[in-house]
């Protein structure tokens, strides 16, 4: 017959599988929800650059507006024109110097 602690660690063993499928089905569903109704996860990017302007408009002459630091990371918008990835309205980086992040859609 099996002690006490040994039901008691079976149990919790148990408890955790259960608990890691559910948030790996509830992960799972989320991704398919933004698929299947049209709204894709957002795109946010990372700064690679150790200091990089963000600009008025896409052009490199364009007055600095702000300015984002390594390993930074900003929500962005899919938009990107003469070299230049839009992050919002009266914002530009030059796109060499960020990174979609893992998970977000850029397209």
């Amino acid at each position: 017959m099996a002690s006490k602690a040994s039901k008691a660690k079976r149990w919790i063993i148990g408890v955790g599988v259960v608990l890691a499928i559910f948030l790996l089905y509830s992960e799972h569903e989320r991704e398919n929800a933004s698929t299947i109704t049209g709204n894709p996860r957002p795109c946010t990017v990372m700064v690679t650059a150790d200091a990089l302007n963000a600009r008025s408009s896409p052009d490199a002459d364009a007055p600095v507006v702000d300015t984002y630091h390594r390993g930074e990371v900003v929500s962005a918008d899919r938009t990107i024109s003469n070299g230049f990835r839009q992050l919002a309205p009266g914002r530009w980086v030059a796109a060499e110097f960020v990174e979609p992040t893992p998970g977000s859609d850029c397209g």
